[in-house]
Protein backbone atom coordinates (compact mmCIF):
# COMPACT_ATOMS: atom_id res chain seq x y z
CA UNK A 1 0.00 0.00 0.00
CA UNK A 2 2.79 2.18 0.58
CA UNK A 3 4.31 1.52 -2.44
CA UNK A 4 1.20 2.15 -4.66
CA UNK A 5 1.28 5.74 -2.65
CA UNK A 6 4.84 6.36 -3.23
CA UNK A 7 4.63 5.51 -6.79
CA UNK A 8 1.71 7.60 -7.72
CA UNK A 9 3.40 11.01 -5.77
CA UNK A 10 6.43 10.14 -8.28
CA UNK A 11 4.15 9.86 -11.43
CA UNK A 12 2.17 12.79 -10.13
CA UNK A 13 5.35 14.98 -9.97
CA UNK A 14 6.69 13.78 -13.11
CA UNK A 15 3.71 14.84 -15.23
CA UNK A 16 3.86 18.22 -13.95
CA UNK A 17 7.85 18.56 -15.19
CA UNK A 18 8.09 19.64 -18.40
CA UNK A 19 11.17 19.64 -20.45
CA UNK A 20 12.11 22.26 -22.63
CA UNK A 21 14.75 22.03 -26.76
CA UNK A 22 17.28 24.28 -26.11
CA UNK A 23 17.59 25.12 -29.76
CA UNK A 24 14.19 26.40 -30.58
CA UNK A 25 12.66 26.86 -26.91
CA UNK A 26 9.54 24.13 -27.63
CA UNK A 27 8.40 22.76 -24.45
CA UNK A 28 7.53 19.13 -24.17
CA UNK A 29 6.16 16.67 -21.77
CA UNK A 30 8.76 15.15 -19.18
CA UNK A 31 8.85 11.99 -20.96
CA UNK A 32 10.52 13.86 -24.13
CA UNK A 33 14.21 13.50 -23.97
CA UNK A 34 15.18 14.26 -27.93
CA UNK A 35 13.41 17.06 -29.61
CA UNK A 36 11.46 16.07 -32.59
CA UNK A 37 11.95 18.84 -34.65
CA UNK A 38 15.85 19.75 -33.48
CA UNK A 39 17.14 16.28 -33.26
CA UNK A 40 18.82 17.55 -29.81
CA UNK A 41 18.51 16.10 -26.09
CA UNK A 42 15.65 18.48 -24.09
CA UNK A 43 16.51 19.81 -20.85
CA UNK A 44 14.40 20.35 -17.46
CA UNK A 45 15.03 24.33 -18.10
CA UNK A 46 16.11 26.82 -20.73
CA UNK A 47 19.24 28.82 -19.88
CA UNK A 48 19.46 32.32 -18.46
CA UNK A 49 20.91 35.52 -19.83
CA UNK A 50 24.62 36.06 -20.50
CA UNK A 51 26.83 37.00 -17.02
CA UNK A 52 27.92 40.44 -17.79
CA UNK A 53 31.06 39.48 -15.33
CA UNK A 54 31.90 43.46 -15.35
CA UNK A 55 28.66 44.75 -13.96
CA UNK A 56 29.06 47.28 -11.02
CA UNK A 57 27.79 46.58 -8.04
CA UNK A 58 26.57 49.00 -5.20
CA UNK A 59 25.44 48.44 -1.54
CA UNK A 60 21.92 49.27 -0.43
CA UNK A 61 21.00 48.14 2.60
CA UNK A 62 23.47 46.28 5.71
CA UNK A 63 22.37 44.58 8.71
CA UNK A 64 22.60 42.08 11.20
CA UNK A 65 18.79 41.46 11.58
CA UNK A 66 18.66 38.10 10.60
CA UNK A 67 14.76 38.82 10.20
CA UNK A 68 15.59 41.87 8.16
CA UNK A 69 17.61 39.92 5.62
CA UNK A 70 14.84 37.35 5.14
CA UNK A 71 12.48 40.45 5.06
CA UNK A 72 15.09 42.12 2.08
CA UNK A 73 15.49 38.83 0.51
CA UNK A 74 12.01 38.46 -0.25
CA UNK A 75 11.19 41.99 -1.22
CA UNK A 76 14.47 42.26 -3.87
CA UNK A 77 13.06 38.67 -5.05
CA UNK A 78 9.34 39.53 -5.52
CA UNK A 79 10.53 42.18 -7.44
CA UNK A 80 12.73 40.48 -9.86
CA UNK A 81 16.15 42.45 -8.56
CA UNK A 82 19.16 40.43 -8.57
CA UNK A 83 21.19 40.94 -5.21
CA UNK A 84 24.14 39.44 -3.86
CA UNK A 85 24.52 39.30 -0.04
CA UNK A 86 27.87 39.55 0.99
CA UNK A 87 28.10 38.33 5.03
CA UNK A 88 25.05 36.75 5.55
CA UNK A 89 26.28 33.26 6.76
CA UNK A 90 28.79 34.72 8.82
CA UNK A 91 26.07 36.86 11.18
CA UNK A 92 24.94 33.34 13.46
CA UNK A 93 28.92 32.57 13.56
CA UNK A 94 29.90 30.63 16.57
CA UNK A 95 26.15 31.74 17.93
CA UNK A 96 27.46 35.51 18.19
CA UNK A 97 24.46 36.34 15.70
CA UNK A 98 21.94 34.60 18.16
CA UNK A 99 23.18 36.36 21.50
CA UNK A 100 23.35 40.20 20.40
CA UNK A 101 21.45 39.91 17.00
CA UNK A 102 24.38 41.47 15.47
CA UNK A 103 27.65 39.78 15.13
CA UNK A 104 29.99 42.50 15.35
CA UNK A 105 33.46 40.12 14.86
CA UNK A 106 32.07 40.06 11.47
CA UNK A 107 30.64 43.12 10.85
CA UNK A 108 26.87 43.17 8.78
CA UNK A 109 25.60 41.43 6.11
CA UNK A 110 25.65 43.62 3.01
CA UNK A 111 23.01 43.96 0.48
CA UNK A 112 24.84 44.83 -2.98
CA UNK A 113 22.97 45.05 -6.35
CA UNK A 114 22.91 46.09 -9.91
CA UNK A 115 24.01 50.22 -10.49
CA UNK A 116 20.99 50.09 -12.44
CA UNK A 117 18.98 48.57 -9.64
CA UNK A 118 19.93 50.52 -7.10
CA UNK A 119 18.09 53.64 -7.00
CA UNK A 120 14.81 51.13 -7.19
CA UNK A 121 16.18 48.44 -4.23
CA UNK A 122 17.01 51.49 -1.90
CA UNK A 123 13.74 52.69 -2.23
CA UNK A 124 12.27 49.12 -1.65
CA UNK A 125 14.31 48.73 1.15
CA UNK A 126 14.12 51.88 2.71
CA UNK A 127 11.63 51.59 5.56
CA UNK A 128 13.70 48.25 6.74
CA UNK A 129 16.31 50.46 8.39
CA UNK A 130 15.85 51.13 12.04
CA UNK A 131 16.16 54.99 12.77
CA UNK A 132 19.45 56.23 14.60
CA UNK A 133 18.15 57.20 18.06
CA UNK A 134 20.26 59.80 18.48
CA UNK A 135 19.24 61.48 15.54
CA UNK A 136 16.05 61.74 16.83
CA UNK A 137 14.38 65.05 18.19
CA UNK A 138 12.55 63.24 21.18
CA UNK A 139 15.97 62.58 22.86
Amino acid sequence: MAIERSTQRVVRCRKKQRMFCPKCEEEFSWDVMICPTCDVETVDRLPGPEPTPDVQLVPVLATGDAGLIALAKSLLEAEEIDYLVRGDGLQDLFGLGRMTGFNFAMGPAEFLVRSDDAERARELLKDLTAPDPASSPDT
